[in-house]
């Protein structure tokens, strides 16, 4: 009979003590699934006096994350099963390499036109169809052919009709419009300033109501003129007016003031932009010569602008500036051309 009570005892013990753990069990899975609350560890439930029965492997539960409004699936989603590598239609029942269309079922190169059946270089038109050279007409310039330059002007010039003693020109010309216009001396620009020949000589288009008695009568072309001082006057509205001096007239005597000079071995005497040659019977009125140097020039000049330079024209005469022993001058142009 004791040892009847004592083991209904003992189970007595061993219900306690399994319905302690049980408990505590579901406690621990409770709090483990309340959210936002970390799970507190079970509490040692108490030992029996009897043998205590083998502890189940179970670990403490760590504090749950920072839960997020919306809670994703512990699980996650499966993903789609492929069919098994079995299922799959096997490599032989691809379709093979051969089932392809071979290379050699393409059209062959030799089937293409190939580049023998092209027109040959030779039919090509030769110059891209231009006829060739041989194919010319007759007459027109060969191929190497090159128009004749013209002709430059020579450097040692000497103008039809000058004298062995003359000296040639040296220097190139000045070529403009057609023209060749020969110097001595190079161009220096200088601004063109008219000049006063005295007190009694009067510029171009001046007007007088009356010439004075000592005025000489100069007929010539059929026109006659008044000659007084080294100026020339024409009749016109019932006075004279000063006009330019008419080539080939001669007159008894040059103005007092005028400048002597020798030009190729001929002397000449200038004044108010008239140049005067000694004659048999007095001094006759003559075209600038070619080469003669003057310092000053009358009003009424026309400025010329050839290029870049800029001639000086006066009854029909050019002048090209330059300077000469240092002062400013102007020397008479030869120009040839057309």
């Amino acid at each position: 009979m004791q040892k009847s009570k004592l083991s209904v005892g003992r189970l007595k013990s061993l219900r306690i003590g399994i319905l302690f753990m049980a408990g505590s069990i579901c406690l621990t899975a409770f709090g483990q699934e309340r959210p936002g609350r970390p799970a507190q560890p079970p509490r040692p439930a108490a030992r029996p006096q009897a043998r205590p029965a083998p502890r189940p492997n179970v670990q403490p539960a760590r504090p749950p994350q920072q839960q997020h409004p919306v809670q994703r699936p512990s699980v996650r989603p499966s993903q789609p099963q492929r069919p098994p590598g079995n299922n799959r239609p096997p490599g032989n029942n691809r379709p093979p390499e051969n089932n392809r269309p071979p290379g050699n079922n393409r059209p062959p190169e030799n089937n293409r036109p190939p580049g023998n059946t092209r027109p040959p270089g030779n039919t090509r038109p030769p110059g891209n169809g231009r006829p060739p050279g041989n194919t010319r007409p007759p007459g027109t310039r060969p191929p190497n052919y090159r128009p004749p330059s013209r002709p430059r002007p020579p450097v040692n010039h000497r103008p039809p009709g000058w004298k062995p003693n003359r000296p040639a020109y040296t220097r190139p010309p000045h070529n403009w419009n057609g023209h060749h216009f020969y110097t001595y001396h190079r161009y220096y620009s200088h601004p063109y300033q008219p000049y006063v020949f005295g007190p009694s000589w009067h510029p171009l288009g001046f007007f007088l109501g009356a010439v004075a008695a000592t005025a000489t009568i100069v007929a010539i072309n059929d026109m006659q003129y008044r000659y007084d001082a080294g100026v020339f006057y024409a009749p016109s509205n019932g006075g004279y007016q000063v006009v330019a001096p008419p080539f080939g007239a001669i007159v008894p005597g040059y103005p007092p003031e005028a400048v002597s000079m020798q030009v190729g071995g001929d002397v000449y005497y200038y004044f108010g932009g008239t140049f005067y040659t000694p004659v048999e019977n007095g001094f006759q009125v003559v075209r600038a010569p070619a080469g003669a140097i003057v310092y000053n020039l009358p009003d009424g000049c026309t400025q010329v602008q050839a290029g870049d330079i800029t001639y000086l024209q006066y009854n029909g005469d050019y002048y090209q500036p330059i300077q000469f022993n240092g002062q400013p001058a102007y020397e008479v142009v030869n120009m040839e051309g057309q």
